[in-house]
C-alpha cells in the first residue's frame, strides 16, 4: 500500500518570515519603552480663513518621561484613510503644517514645547470642509549605543474646519 505523505513545506512568504525573525534573534536589540508624553491626543480647530497662517494657541508639549536624555523628533503625516477620524479629509499638502522646533533634546522629566501652524491656501473649494493631519512624536536615546534600537512614538490626531463663508470684510 502507497501512502502519501506531505511534508511540512515552507512557502517564500514563510521562510521569509522565519529568516528575519531569526535574524532579529541574533541581532543586539534594545527596546528603548523609557515613554514621552504629548498634550495632544485629538484635537479640533474650528472656523479657520482660507488664504491664512494660524499659530494654534495650544503649543505641542512633549514631557520625557524616561529616566534618561532623549532626543525629540517631531513630523507631520498625511493620515491614511483608515486612520481619519469620520467627516474628516486628509490635508493635501505637509506643507500646510509647520512645527516649529521639529527637533530637541530633552533631559528626563524635562517638558518642550513646540508652536504648531496652520497654514490654509487660498482656495474657495476648501470651505466648509474639515482636513485632519497626524503629528507623530519620537523620543530616541540620545545617546548612540550600536545597537538596533526599537522606539515606540506618539499619534497626535489634529482636524480643523474651514468656514464656510468669506472672512471679515470679505477680505479672503
Amino acid at each position: 500500500m502507497l501512502r502519501y505523505t506531505q511534508h511540512d513545506k515552507l512557502t517564500g512568504h514563510a521562510m521569509t518570515k522565519k529568516v528575519l525573525f531569526l535574524v532579529l534573534l541574533l541581532l543586539p536589540l534594545e527596546l528603548f519603552a523609557g515613554g514621552i508624553s504629548t498634550n495632544y491626543a485629538d484635537v479640533f480647530i474650528e472656523n479657520l480663513a482660507i488664504n491664512t497662517e494660524y499659530k494654534h494657541n495650544l503649543p505641542l508639549k512633549v514631557t520625557n518621561r524616561s529616566n534618561k536624555k532623549i532626543e525629540v523628533v517631531i513630523s507631520v503625516q498625511i493620515p491614511q484613510k483608515d486612520n481619519l477620524k469620520t467627516g474628516a479629509e486628509p490635508i493635501r499638502d505637509t506643507k500646510w503644517i509647520i512645527v516649529t522646533p521639529e527637533k530637541y533634546i530633552l533631559e528626563a522629566g524635562q517638558t518642550g514645547l513646540s508652536d504648531v501652524f496652520v497654514k490654509i491656501p487660498k482656495d474657495k473649494k476648501l470651505r466648509g470642509r474639515i482636513f485632519q493631519f497626524n503629528i507623530e512624536t519620537c523620543g530616541f536615546p540620545s545617546e548612540k549605543t550600536g545597537r538596533i534600537i526599537v522606539v515606540p512614538s506618539l499619534l497626535s490626531k489634529v482636524r480643523f474646519s474651514v468656514e464656510k463663508k468669506k472672512g471679515f470684510l470679505g477680505l479672503w
